[in-house]
């Protein structure tokens, strides 16, 4: 593993200090867009944006696969950190490559295209609108617990096939692991409640073996992959882990990033109530902004030359979606939220084989929620002593509590939509 000179990179992304200082960090970064770090065992940090559009885009030679012991003698990372959290089942969908992952993409398309998502608008609103006239009329709420988490979960729960009413119990365990340390007590408790859900898990798949519905779970113990052969119970697991996750949390820390930006900039919060349809491209810019998803690994399985680095077959890459968004060779005034940005290439959603199959359904969400804040109680001031960001997570950023002020208002009176 050769190493050009002035290539080496040694922050610890797992520390604190890094935390605090990320953005100046990767900044830094930028200037070697491809450098070795030696940290946990070693690994290419890659943070410019073409380079990691690059890396994303070419899945055959930087795989997203998870394996631990391969026939090739190589160890697939797979996308979840360096290192990896342990007892965290893969994500497959994300962590899978060839017919599997081509089979599973084809399985959920239908539930994911924008002519599947306008089928569920309604819902979605009734639901943004359900959770605020519970807290409306109290003047104060925490708006992720009460209301940025609740109406992506629901969702999630209805498109899967999950009993509804489990939303907060599945929301806990998710939240809680991506909010907290690995070594953390909430993160530890959160892994405790593991068992208990992937027990509840597999009895409804049971049920669906017996008695279909038209959800994602029915289509999923159905499905026939590689010579006919079907999921397996870990399987079943892995990918159902994928698409809880991934619809419990990142519309949900989207949403609350959104709104404490505003909270710190009324002016931008202003131009959007004075202007709803500015909403639309706002979207793209907070994606890009906030990049929720602020990193994934990747292994290399040849040899390749990447930003004047090379690197070898079995080599560790770390992507910083973070760190592409905010590249200025691709966005005049990164650190600014432009609302009406215009080009805005972002990665949020990352690029090529393993682009986010949610992105459709993330963004009719966000819109929704944002909508009914704006719209219900546009006055709301974030008490920021109380709020609290995640830590510990290089992976993913989010907020894990922040309390609201607003002036009370009157309910809508929509009937509860689950």
């Amino acid at each position: 593993m050769p190493v050009t000179d002035g290539a080496i990179s040694e922050f610890d992304h797992h520390s604190e200090e890094f935390f605090d200082h990320r953005h100046e960090e990767w900044m830094r970064q930028r200037r070697c867009p491809v450098a070795h770090n030696p940290h946990y065992g070693g690994f290419w940090v890659v943070s410019g944006y073409d380079e990691v559009a690059a890396v994303s885009r070419d899945g055959a030679t930087f795989t997203s696969k998870y394996e631990e012991s391969s026939p090739d003698g190589i160890e697939y990372l797979g996308i979840m950190g360096i290192p990896r959290m342990p007892g965290v089942p893969p994500a497959l969908i994300a962590e899978v490559e060839g017919p599997t992952h081509a089979a599973l993409r084809r399985l959920l398309n239908p539930f994911m295209l924008p002519s599947a998502v306008a089928g569920y608008q309604p819902f979605i609103e009734q639901c943004a609108t359900w959770f605020l006239d519970q807290m409306i009329s109290e003047g104060r709420m925490d708006v992720v617990k009460d209301f940025a988490n609740p109406v992506p979960a629901i969702l999630t729960m209805k498109m899967v096939g999950l009993p509804c009413e489990s939303w907060s119990y599945y929301a806990e365990v998710f939240h809680s692991m991506n909010a907290h340390g690995a070594g953390s007590e909430q993160a530890a408790h959160a892994r405790s409640l593991m068992d208990a859900m992937i027990a509840e898990l597999l009895r409804v798949a049971a049920e669906r073996r017996v008695e279909p519905k038209e959800d994602i779970l029915s289509r999923l113990v159905a499905l026939e992959i590689e010579d006919g052969r079907r999921l397996r119970d870990d399987e079943l697991i892995g990918v159902l882990w994928n698409l809880i996750g991934g619809g419990l949390d990142t519309t949900t820390s989207l949403t609350s990033l959104t709104l404490h930006h505003l909270d710190v900039r009324p002016e931008l919060r202003q131009k959007l109530i004075d202007d709803p349809d500015l909403l639309v491209p706002a979207t793209e810019e907070f994606l890009r902004f906030t990049s929720v998803n602020e990193t994934l690994t990747r292994t290399v399985t040849a040899d390749i030359e990447l930003g004047g680095q090379q690197l070898e077959r079995g080599d560790f890459v770390l992507l910083s979606w973070l760190s592409a968004n905010f590249d200025e060779k691709v966005f005049d005034r990164p650190e600014e939220v432009v609302l009406d940005r215009s080009p805005n290439p972002h990665l949020a959603f990352g690029v090529g084989p393993h682009r986010c199959i949610g992105m459709h359904i993330a963004r009719a969400m966000f819109v929704a929620m944002m909508r009914e804040v704006l719209t219900r109680i546009p006055d709301y001031r974030v008490d920021r002593e109380a709020t609290r960001f995640y830590r510990g997570n290089p992976e993913l950023a989010g907020v894990v509590t922040m309390p609201i002020d607003f002036t009370p208002g009157p309910t809508v009176g929509v009937e509860r939509p689950f």
